[in-house]
């Protein structure tokens, strides 16, 4: 005898329930008056540590990261070494701003190619920049380069969402029935 399988759905559909479903689990139905349900109130949130990115230019506009490492938290900086043999390094305000030119024209920099932009965009700085996808490796110069600093991008997703966690109460629609307002609130 065969046996029948229930048919779950077809895919778009399931995704269309998984998402309904956590916006609803992440929305506020009411006010969070009630604070004794702090999740996070004694906590501080330590910043991660800084980054040191390191890109050489291989060919005119043609950039490859080929070295990071973790610093002190605030000291993160950008050696460029060029390849006519000049070496410059972004750090403090002309590296912020930099960072912050990137952020505001990322859709410019995930369309690809390998210029300075494109490649500081996919590395670490980029990550603590605010880029939330992983890194391409085609922007590497090894692997193992990338690899350096898996644990610290784990560091900053950590750190990011601690930052964003609610202090003050829980929020949310399954927040429970402790501020009286009935289901959902």
């Amino acid at each position: 005898m065969k046996k029948r399988y229930l048919r779950i759905g077809d895919f778009k559909r399931n995704a269309f329930i998984v998402a309904a479903a956590a916006c609803m689990g992440l929305t506020s139905c009411g006010d969070n008056s009630n604070t004794n349900n702090d999740w996070n109130s004694g906590e501080t949130v330590a910043a991660p540590d800084g980054i040191i990115t390191e890109l050489t230019e291989e060919a005119p506009d043609q950039w490859k990261i080929t070295d990071e490492r973790t610093t002190t938290p605030g000291g993160s900086m950008a050696i460029l070494k060029y390849n006519d043999g000049r070496v410059d390094t972004l750090q403090g305000l002309a590296l912020e701003n930099k960072m912050k030119d990137l952020a505001t024209n990322q859709q410019t920099y995930n369309q690809g190619g390998f210029g300075l932009g494109s490649v500081l965009w996919w590395s670490g700085m980029g990550y603590m920049a605010g880029r939330m996808m992983s890194p391409r490796p085609g922007y590497y110069a090894n692997p193992g380069v990338m690899n350096n600093t898996a644990a610290w991008r784990q560091n900053v997703q950590t750190y990011r969402q601690k930052a964003t966690a609610p202090r003050s109460g829980r929020s949310g629609y399954f927040r429970g029935r402790s501020s009286g307002g009935g289901f959902g609130g």
